[in-house]
């Protein structure tokens, strides 16, 4: 039996590292509703209605090692909000969006190193705004979304940047939806919450794996109350913040949603907020994240300028480089292993809490393993090739 002293430190993790630290203020226009994406150790902030009701086109990046702001080349476009913006091999994508002449298909490209704008093919369909996206393979990924003549959509888009080409891809579950959350999952998108066709504030979530496509969703567990307009990290950093549950109520709350549940994080010392801008930055280890927040509208209306970090500790789960897709998960009678890399076979091994090693097999990547006698709980599952070992964590119901 392998020794899993980290497994075992990682499931009596607690809360009492956790906590936000207040930072330099963004430097532009105070305002909501902005789009962000995150590029190795650096954050890219910008567009959003600022105060006065205008909209920008301005964009700012934060050196997190730096600790300190700076202007970048404006997006050489109308200004707009309610963007979607994601990140593929070192360049930033921002999508969609409304202006003041409507909604938008425009997809423009970032290069940080010459600090250039490029606009890139439209996504072919209706023009959207309040989407989400994410960082898929070596593509990214657009769902959702408020289509131009006024109704929501469950549409879900892959834009492919080698052939700057668009492919559609079978749509999210449930409801049609706008100002939902999406996070980098391990190995897809997790898209959760949002608003449906009447503005009622919504509360599921799916995943969608991209280690293995079947182009099936898989149900993940619901927000512990509905929410649109949170704010979710980049990166892999499974964290929601604030958002609104009605035109009228909006909140604080910070949920962790790595493990398979919700878990209660501090509150964001900003207030209740909605429509912020939220991105993660992986920590140099698997014990620690880091999260930063801020902008956004309180409830009395006042769009701000603040900014926030949250670090926070995390299960071994969490490691970007290490990570193993697990679909469903929660599970209770089978799962789909899946892994980044492109070994055809691995050996799978499931271990239990005490470090008890309860199977271990050969098995082909994307294959179903039966889990279904399996007592509920966590387990840890790694793959083993050769030398290298990933990992996730599984929840078992019954």
């Amino acid at each position: 039996m392998r020794p899993l002293l980290p497994f075992l430190v990682a499931f009596g993790t607690t809360l009492h590292a956790q906590s936000w630290q207040q930072l330099p203020d963004f430097p532009g226009t105070a305002r909501d509703d902005a789009a962000a994406f995150s590029i190795d150790n650096k954050i890219y902030v910008g567009t959003g209605m600022e105060v006065g009701w205008g909209l920008t086109n301005d964009w700012w990046c934060f050196d997190t090692q730096a600790g300190s702001w700076q202007a970048i080349a404006s997006m050489p476009a109308t200004p707009r909000q309610y963007c979607a913006a994601f990140t593929v091999n070192d360049t930033g994508y921002v999508f969609g969006g409304i202006d003041a002449n409507g909604a938008l298909a425009e997809l423009w490209a970032y290069y940080p190193l010459t600090d250039q704008w490029v606009q890139k093919s439209s996504m072919p369909a209706e023009a959207r705004y309040a989407a989400v996206a994410v960082e898929g393979w070596d593509y990214g990924i657009v769902a959702t979304g408020m289509l131009a003549s006024g109704v929501p959509t469950k549409e879900a888009w892959k834009y492919h940047p080698a052939t700057d080409t668009w492919e559609q891809i079978n749509p999210v579950p449930g409801p049609s939806r706008h100002r939902a959350a999406a996070i980098q999952d391990g190995g897809g998108m997790l898209i959760v919450g949002g608003a449906d066709s009447t503005g009622t504030a919504l509360s599921d979530a799916w995943s969608y794996p991209v280690w293995f496509e079947t182009g099936q969703y898989y149900p993940r567990t619901p927000l512990p109350a509905p929410r649109y307009e949170m704010k979710g990290g980049t990166n892999y950093v499974m964290v929601l913040v604030g958002g609104a549950d009605s035109d009228t109520t909006f909140h604080d709350d910070a949920w962790n949603g790595s493990t398979g549940s919700w878990t209660a994080l501090p509150p964001f010392p900003g207030g209740p907020r909605r429509g912020g801008v939220g991105a993660g930055i992986d920590a140099p280890n698997f014990w620690s994240n880091t999260f930063f927040f801020g902008l956004g509208l309180d409830q009395g209306l006042t769009r701000h300028k603040d900014w926030w970090r949250l670090d926070f500790p995390v299960g071994i789960e969490e490691g970007h480089g290490s990570r193993i897709g697990l679909f469903p998960n929660p599970a209770s009678s089978t799962v789909t292993v899946a892994w980044p890399d492109p070994w055809p076979t691995a050996w799978v091994e499931v271990s239990d809490a005490m470090g008890r090693t309860i199977r271990r097999e050969q098995v082909n990547k994307g294959m179903p393993v039966s889990v279904g006698h399996l007592f509920a709980g966590r387990y840890l599952v790694v793959v083993e090739h050769g030398s290298t070992r990933r990992h996730g964590i599984l929840t078992i119901l019954h």
